[in-house]
């Protein structure tokens, strides 16, 4: 890659394939239940619950198609397009990048001095952020590393460390072993 060009980064479409699969695959499980002698209560919740995992799986597989990458890192910074309105955190503003575990995946948090300044806005993003990391900490940015395969989520992680020692050296780059493997 070239040094100056932006790192586009979009979700593993292994990892889209197999988890909305896995989702399809529920839901039919799931909506099976109507074809079995049961009491009828039974058969409306298995096709509540088909319905909203065939939803979840319809969502996972329009990942597919997506055309925006879901992060960019420049020399601008990190933007993250992700949420409604993309957030850009320039390296000016980073104070840290870390690679944390989350439950059963790990995750990479980005901390900036400020990314969003209404309170409005704060609350709702601090609710969120809260929710997604299991209230951690508050990022500005957060990288799920479920979206990702291992070799790949470590090139993220190694893409910001070289670019944000880069464009701002103060940043503290904090790791995590995961067994990394060349």
């Amino acid at each position: 890659m070239n040094k100056n060009q932006d790192y586009e980064i979009f979700p593993d479409k292994f990892r889209i394939i197999m988890t909305g699969t896995t989702f399809a695959f529920f839901a039919i499980a799931i909506g099976a239940i109507t074809l079995l002698r049961t009491n009828f209560v039974w058969k409306i919740l298995a096709v509540i619950f088909a319905v909203l995992f065939m939803i979840a799986a319809v969502r996972i597989f329009k990942e597919l198609w997506v055309k925006t990458p879901a992060y960019v890192i420049n020399a601008t910074g990190v933007t993250d397009n992700t949420q409604k309105v993309p957030v850009v955190v320039p390296w000016a503003e980073m104070m840290k990048i870390e690679m944390v575990p989350n439950n059963a995946v790990m995750q990479i948090g980005i901390l900036a001095q400020k990314t969003v300044t209404s309170q409005t806005e704060k609350t709702h993003v601090l609710t969120k952020n809260l929710f997604t990391n299991g209230n951690m900490a508050f990022y500005s940015v957060m990288i799920d590393g479920f979206k990702y395969s291992k070799k790949h989520f470590l090139a993220i992680f190694e893409e910001l460390q070289r670019q944000g020692v880069q464009h701002n050296p103060k940043i503290l780059v904090s790791g995590y072993n995961v067994g990394r493997e060349k």
